[in-house]
């Protein structure tokens, strides 16, 4: 677990370079936006999200027998990146007072509690356009089909039929007493599952991949993230605010179901354990280099924060 994590903080300072060399500063009279953008993006977090989108390339690569080029690798980073910018944006929103009322991320204060309300969501708003600015520009991505298709495919994932609609759900259900399983793992698959699942995607459109190896990384990405929300819901019951860097027990002091309030933290723990092993199974059977994407499967369920 310490070499993956390891890995982990490697990939970390990969896309931290690249947010730095490209996200906006100065000081103009947006100075401050640009320092709240950065605030909640660099040097933060544990980059999940752009280690799979880099590790899916470069499983793409071996299974296919090609080496991994530097100027798609650099595509890679630059799309992990853009990836990582918009989760950034979703966590500043998340944690407003008129979502989850988080004074804490990261281990450090909330977005609205370091600037304020308006500039938080201003920075969240930056960061999206951002995003897309980013995969727009031939300098990052230079096959004009792929920059298109990758604009659609992440759009279509972040959008009303994916993540923002998945939080409209989750926060529609809070103190709803007859929400069952197949509502929270609707909720789940659109709130977080649908921009982890995007992750190999846009990996897959950017390594060419045929529709059979697209098909078996998008569907481990989904039992990847089918397996995060629910160690993340057990988490929020049992785990360590100052290791986890954020409060916990959110959900009960809010009243959202979530897996472990619908289904009891022994069941929940061993749904999650399934979803991780159907990803394992998903991505072995390719046999090459699979152990990085084997190894983020193990961890999704074994963390600690």
């Amino acid at each position: 677990m310490i070499e993956f994590q390891n890995k982990l903080e490697k990939n970390s300072q990969e896309i931290d370079r690249f947010l730095d060399n490209y996200l906006p500063s100065g000081n103009g009279l947006n100075s401050k936006l640009f320092e709240a953008m950065r605030y909640s993006s660099i040097s933060v977090g544990k980059k999940i999200r752009a280690y799979l989108v880099l590790e899916s390339g470069r499983f793409l690569s071996s299974i296919n027998n090609e080496i991994l080029s530097d100027s798609k690798y650099n595509e890679l980073v630059a799309v992990a990146s853009v990836i990582e910018a918009i989760h950034s944006y979703s966590l500043i929103h998340d944690d407003l007072p008129a979502m989850d009322n988080s004074p804490v991320r990261r281990g450090k204060a909330s977005n609205h509690i370091k600037f304020d309300h308006h500039t938080a969501i201003l920075a969240g708003d930056g960061l999206l356009s951002w995003a897309f600015q980013i995969i727009g520009d031939n300098s990052f991505i230079s096959n004009a089909k792929k920059r298109s298709e990758i604009c659609f495919v992440l759009a279509k994932a972040i959008g009303p039929n994916g993540m923002v609609g998945g939080q409209q759900a989750d926060m529609d259900f809070t103190e709803h007493d007859s929400i069952n399983l197949d509502q929270i793992e609707w909720i789940q698959n659109h709130k977080t599952g649908a921009l982890i699942s995007c992750c190999s995607h846009v990996a897959s459109i950017l390594l060419n991949a045929s529709d059979n190896q697209k098909s078996n990384l998008i569907n481990y990405a989904n039992h990847i993230g089918l397996a995060f929300q629910i160690a993340d819901d057990l988490l929020d019951l049992d785990g360590d605010e100052f290791y986890m860097g954020k409060p916990t027990r959110q959900d009960t002091k809010n009243e959202t179901p979530n897996f472990v309030t619908i289904l009891g933290k022994e069941k929940a723990t061993q749904k999650a354990l399934e979803a991780s092993r159907k990803a394992i199974s998903l991505i072995q059977k390719f046999k090459q280099e699979s152990e990085n994407l084997v190894s983020l499967a193990k961890y999704t369920v074994n963390r600690s924060k």
